[in-house]
């Protein structure tokens, strides 16, 4: 699909379908309202009289033009009351839009930006949420399905006088890198393994220019990673730990951010089994590894002016014949010992290991993305990323980089009066604590493993997949935090 700009009038641009937002109460002020009406031969102001053509958020109207105007048919989409319009309705409006075009078949859609647009949102702004809303609004996940779908937009033209042209490639680099983590979280998980995961983030790596490397379980001995180890023996799948490094900032290669996302390909919560019902979803229990994965490759696509790791602890969490058992006790890279009471609180053991690698390369800082708990769910719902940290200015900016691309994240509580929780009688830890403050307890312990280092933990459980289609996010893995690791990454490199 290409996106391109094309200026003058929009009723005088040649496509399938014109799409045109609307203001509630202000319907007519559009600029495009009335001379449609006038070549329609009043047939819209009719209908707005008769109240079916309204800038009322939610709803839509579809018109054939019968050759009056040279789009073929306009799609007029309500955007509420202008000053309640935010970039979530835009996106959400306009994605709804173009997956509507999509359904009835048409293959070139002129979208008129400038009627998207108010006094805080200005064209350029435009053109990046309709660049996000087409690219993820428009996403499927059909690799196992034998007849696809021959429906598919092949041109998008962004109507506007103002130019964007850099605002939408860069975008386009962000949608897509949404897209390829949601591939991954989407994947079945006999078709997305530790070792075709690490074979994929290989691939894509070497496409844009980044430096990889994979640690084999007998290196991952060798370092002492017996907390990620203890997780893999259960399952017959070789665990992998997936290491991106992206070089942007040459003359300074000490300064560098580690992303660090878990890479469970399948949980069965180990011995601590789940239910099946519990499992179902399993497959995606990967996509903090997905996320990183995805945000490295738009980095780099970006060359932003900064050193990133992505480091992804990719390994299954079956219960093999080899699984370790609850009451074993590993031992971390840096020589914690942890009491396993839970093997299904496997992905704090997992991230344990890859943090205290990351320190071992002397990052600077870290962020690390896990779907960890179902009680950060029972605390924020299902909109709200869950975040943790041991540094208010890190954890500040962190935050501050997803509200500028529209995920929303919340600090909760991660002091040390959580500690006593999880301490253990016959290790240094254990890797649960009891039922209250789920979420905090299991981000402490990862916490841990940053020692000194400014450490933010994004608890992604309950925003990594939606049950149904929620703005542009489909139904399935949403690629949840992408914008906000490449968002976090190009403030820090232009604040250099």
């Amino acid at each position: 699909m290409d996106i391109n700009f094309q200026k003058g009038h929009p009723l005088e641009i040649a496509g399938d379908c014109l799409v045109v937002g609307l203001f509630e109460e202000e319907e007519f002020t559009s600029g495009i309202l009335e001379p449609a009406n006038l070549a329609l031969d009043g047939s819209l102001g009719q209908l707005s009289d008769e109240g079916e053509l309204v800038g009322k958020s939610g709803t839509s109207t579809l018109i054939h033009t019968l050759g009056k105007v040279t789009p073929k048919r306009i799609l007029f989409t309500g955007l509420g009351k202008r000053d309640s319009v935010t970039e979530k309705v835009i996106k959400d409006v306009f994605s709804a839009a173009i997956r509507k075009t999509r359904g009835i078949g048409l293959n070139k859609v002129v979208a008129a930006i400038d009627t998207f647009c108010s006094e805080d949102i200005p064209p350029q702004r435009v053109c990046e949420l309709v660049t996000l809303a087409t690219i993820n609004g428009l996403y499927r996940y059909e690799d196992h399905i034998s007849e696809k779908s021959e429906k598919d937009i092949k041109e998008v033209i962004l109507n506007t006088e103002t130019p964007a042209e850099s605002n939408v490639i860069s975008y386009a680099v962000i949608a897509d890198a949404i897209n390829l983590a949601r591939d991954l979280a989407n994947a079945p998980a006999n078709f997305m393994t530790p070792s075709i995961l690490a074979d994929i983030a290989e691939r894509e790596a070497k496409a844009n220019g980044i430096d990889f490397e994979r640690l084999d379980e007998d290196k991952m001995r060798e370092l002492g990673m017996g907390s990620l180890l203890g997780v893999a023996q259960g399952s017959s799948e070789p665990a992998h730990l997936i290491i991106l490094k992206y070089v942007g900032d040459k003359d300074n290669t000490d300064d560098s951010i580690a992303l660090i996302g878990k890479g469970i390909t399948f949980d069965s919560g180990g011995l601590s089994l789940k239910p099946p019902a519990g499992m179902i979803t399993m497959k995606g229990d990967m996509a903090g590894g997905a996320a990183v994965i995805g945000a490295l490759i738009a980095i780099s696509k970006l060359a932003l002016n900064i050193n990133v790791y992505g480091i992804i602890a990719a390994t299954e969490n079956m219960p093999g014949g080899k699984a370790q058992r609850p009451g074993d006790v590993v031992t971390a890279m840096n020589g914690t010992t942890i009491e396993v009471i839970n093997t299904d609180a496997e992905g704090r053991l997992v991230l344990a290991d890859a943090l205290c690698y990351a320190n071992h390369l002397g990052v600077n800082k870290i962020v690390d993305v896990a779907t960890l708990t179902g009680a950060i769910r029972t605390a924020l719902g299902d909109q709200i990323i869950g975040t943790f940290g041991n540094n208010d200015e890190f954890t500040k900016e962190v935050i501050e980089a997803g509200a500028r691309e529209g995920e929303r994240l919340w600090e909760l509580p991660a002091d040390e009066s959580f500690s006593k929780h999880f301490k253990s009688d016959v290790a240094d830890i254990k890797n649960v604590g009891g039922a209250a403050g789920g979420a905090t307890i299991g981000a402490m312990i990862i916490g841990m493993f940053a020692e000194d280092t400014p450490w933010v933990h994004l608890d992604i459980a309950a925003v990594s997949r939606t049950n149904s289609i929620n703005g542009d996010d489909p139904k399935g893995a949403t690629g949840t935090p992408v914008k906000t690791l490449v968002s976090l990454c190009k403030s820090i490199s232009e604040n250099r």
